[in-house]
């Protein structure tokens, strides 16, 4: 398994490409990870040379709020929420696991960079 790395120096520059991802008028939410230090995101694996899996890991160094988060790209303010409202702001579920064997190992990568 391989791992690539895309670091962002704040959260708000990390929620600010998540969030670009979206259309707008559209609800969508989409789900970060909280693991250790660093809120995350990472794609699904891709096909690298002969056949070894590739994983895009997206970091920022950092805390977010557990559950649901309302994100505004104008002003770069979060606030947990109970439900989304407002289709101009941008949704995460900050989920938080126990124990992730692939996210030890990327991070573990990582910190030797």
């Amino acid at each position: 398994m391989k791992f690539e790395f895309e670091v962002f120096g704040t959260m708000e520059e990390l929620l600010s490409v998540a969030a670009s991802s979206f259309s707008m008028g559209m609800r969508q939410i989409s789900t970060l990870t909280q693991y250790g230090d660093y809120v995350l995101f990472y794609s699904p694996t891709l096909s690298g040379e002969k056949g070894e899996s590739v994983w895009l890991i997206t970091l920022a160094k950092g805390k977010l709020p557990l559950g649901l988060i309302e994100f505004d790209y104008e002003t770069k303010k979060v606030e947990k929420i109970s439900r989304p409202v407002n289709p101009e702001k941008s949704h995460f579920l900050v989920v938080k696991p126990v124990r992730s064997t692939i996210l030890d190992e990327a991070l573990q990568e990582f910190s030797r960079l």
